[in-house]
């Protein structure tokens, strides 16, 4: 999840395009402000915390993100994992700092 440019929270079910142990790069249906932070969750492979927007892409009716893992985040391939098994079920918005 992530907030608009309205300030309105949004959510979507992304599919991961791949990952790192700083970042992931997802396919969503909609824009995703740069800098913009969001609250993501993949059980699959174990992930769970927050990223930043660094880039995002229109491609065809999609938008490709790259997202930095922030707040400490890392990721490491389960042990049990097989390569590009990495949905990702939800992204939530990060709380906004006052």
């Amino acid at each position: 999840m992530w907030t608009d440019r309205q300030g309105l929270e949004r959510f979507a079910t992304a599919r991961s395009i791949d990952v790192c142990e700083s970042g992931i790069r997802i396919q969503v249906p909609e824009l995703l402000p740069d800098r913009s932070f969001v609250r993501l969750r993949a059980d699959k492979i174990a992930l769970a915390g927050s990223a930043s927007v660094r880039t995002c892409l229109k491609k065809g009716t999609k938008y490709v993100v790259g997202l930095e893992f922030s707040g400490g985040l890392k990721w490491k391939r389960p042990k049990d994992a097989k390569p590009r098994e990495a949905p990702v079920q939800a992204l939530e918005p990060e709380p906004a700092s006052r």
